[in-house]
């Protein structure tokens, strides 16, 4: 094999394992999933992990509250035209769930600390 198909099939194993982490599975499912074994889907998961570009804290924000935008935009327009009360009901649970996970990420679902006066 060239090293051009090395590098591509590396690559795609990383892709691979990052999915299968993605996804929820541990390194144990991994390994059985991938039929190798546990420190090989260890070692492969950090070569992927790895290779993945570092982004500053307030890039990884910024492209969290964009996200929520879009889904508070997508249940806000749902409650709006919807003509089913469940379907309304769903859709501002939805909304309320974003706006939930907004105030977490912008650090204002916390209450403020008792002043001791």
């Amino acid at each position: 094999m060239t090293k051009t198909g090395e590098r591509a099939a590396q690559r795609d194993r990383a892709a691979e394992v990052l999915d299968l982490h993605a996804s929820g599975l541990s390194i144990l499912s991994i390994s059985r999933k991938l039929k190798i074994t546990p420190q090989q889907a260890q070692r492969r998961l950090a070569e992927a992990i790895a290779t993945i570009p570092a982004q500053n804290v307030d890039e990884l924000r910024i492209t969290s509250e964009l996200r929520l935008d879009r889904a508070a935009e997508v249940f806000a327009d749902l409650a709006d035209r919807a003509t089913d009360d469940r379907v309304r009901l769903s859709a501002m649970n939805g909304l309320v769930a974003v706006e939930r996970e907004r105030a977490k990420l912008l650090g204002t679902s916390q209450r403020p600390p008792k002043d001791d006066e």
